[in-house]
């Protein structure tokens, strides 16, 4: 969505409408994996289900407190929405508030980087 002042909208603002298709669609994901409809989601939430699907179709972006209160109804870390793929999404939903998981994480990724004996580093 561009700006309503008749200006060509920018590069930023074409990217913030990636980032809400992208939410959206991760929204509508979790939703359906979770065997809810829009409808349905939307009683949960108390909201009309237009305001729903328009989230979940990016046409409209979602505020923070909102995209807080879907995750909550569908048992997801907020962040677990902002990013591409379900196995990154899986990811943050396995380590989020546990900091032991986190710290296990942490240290297999530092020890992947760390290089092999013998190499060269």
């Amino acid at each position: 969505m561009g700006i309503s002042n008749g200006t060509t909208p920018t590069a930023e603002e074409g990217a913030v409408s990636s980032m809400d298709a992208l939410v959206g669609a991760r929204i509508a994901e979790v939703r359906r994996a979770a065997g809810l409809t829009v409808r349905e989601l939307a009683a949960t939430l108390g909201w009309p289900h237009t305001t729903l699907n328009n989230y979940e179709t990016g046409r409209r972006p979602i505020p923070l407190a909102r995209l807080a209160a879907v995750a909550r109804a569908l048992h997801r870390p907020p962040a677990s929405f902002l990013v591409e793929t379900a196995e990154e999404a899986d990811l943050i939903a396995a380590v989020a508030g546990n900091v032991e998981r986190c710290l296990q994480v942490k240290l297999v990724l530092t020890a992947l980087d760390d290089p092999m004996p013998g190499e060269d580093g």
